[in-house]
């Protein structure tokens, strides 16, 4: 995850970079947060955030069916390192909106970290992707409308 945070940032660095260097994106910058807004919205009808979240929701199973106990100390850090993949597989769309509207308020991070923590932990959390998605298509869709 530490890994995803260093990308995250360096991502941060390119969009100010290009936001400085053609000034009529910082003009509308509105639109890279519709875009962020809208990918993390998508991002929760793929195959590929099911597929992830499963594999995040049931750690004691996945290194059950992994782990073959030779040098333990690297086994278990390399099998960490592939569950922790599928742990940011699952839920890199929200952590970058939540990179995205953290920066600006501490109580936007709280939700989506709660919402995170919900979909991986609670037994009926895979059926928030759904309704969450959709919410935040309609609040891409909002901001791209009030902005046009």
């Amino acid at each position: 995850m530490g890994a995803f945070g260093l990308l995250a940032h360096a991502l941060h660095s390119a969009v100010l970079t290009l936001l400085a260097s053609v000034p009529t994106l910082a003009w509308h910058g509105w639109l890279i947060g519709a875009a962020t807004i809208a990918l993390a919205g998508a991002f929760q009808f793929s195959k590929l955030k099911y597929r992830c979240l499963e594999k995040c929701r049931t750690p004691l199973s996945f290194v059950i069916e992994h782990w073959h106990g030779e040098r333990q100390a690297r086994h278990a850090f390399s099998l960490g390192a592939h569950h922790g993949l599928f742990c940011v597989g699952c839920c890199w769309a929200l952590m970058l909106l939540m990179f995205a509207l953290g920066t600006g308020s501490l109580g936007w991070m709280l939700l989506l970290a709660a919402v995170m923590a919900i979909e991986k932990n609670v037994r009926w959390g895979a059926r928030l992707s759904t309704p969450l998605g959709v919410a935040l298509l309609s609040w891409a869709v909002v901001l791209v409308a009030t902005h046009v």
